[in-house]
């Protein structure tokens, strides 16, 4: 799972929500996505969803906390995140977040480029059982 090269998409857009859930309704019935992974913790309180449609996955996240003052971050999945990141700073970007090792698999940073995008720059790692990051897979995801 997560892995750009057995197929999951390399670049993955992540639109940020008060109510993930409420907005995985509203896209599936207007756009046709489905959805193919939700991450809920056991009182229900949902951080993300994913959705899928044609190969193609959209990531529906929780506002707030790390992600405050934007809307919108893209997930980039690429080779080298270290020359990644010496390549945003040098670029003008900004470290906003130190590469981390993420319990679904990942080792990820979120960076700003020069003009306060956000950026998600993502290696796989590792397979996981999204149950141990209470996440629930309710069809099939690419890669």
């Amino acid at each position: 799972m997560y892995d750009p090269r057995r197929g999951y998409p390399i670049i993955v857009p992540c639109v940020l929500y008060d109510d993930p859930p409420a907005a995985a309704r509203w896209l599936s019935a207007v756009i046709g996505v489905r959805e193919v992974v939700r991450a809920s913790l056991p009182d229900g309180w949902v951080g993300h969803v994913e959705m899928e449609r044609d190969g193609l996955i959209i990531l529906l996240g929780r506002r707030g906390g790390q992600f405050a003052g934007t809307s919108s971050l893209t997930q980039v999945f690429v080779e080298d995140l270290d020359r990644a990141c010496e390549q945003a700073v040098a670029g003008g970007g900004v470290i906003l977040e130190p590469p981390e090792d993420r319990p679904w698999g990942v080792r990820q940073t979120v960076v700003a480029d020069p003009e306060g995008q956000r950026w998600a720059l993502t290696r796989h790692v590792r397979d996981t059982d999204p149950a141990t990051w209470y996440g629930r897979v309710l069809g099939p995801v690419p890669g």
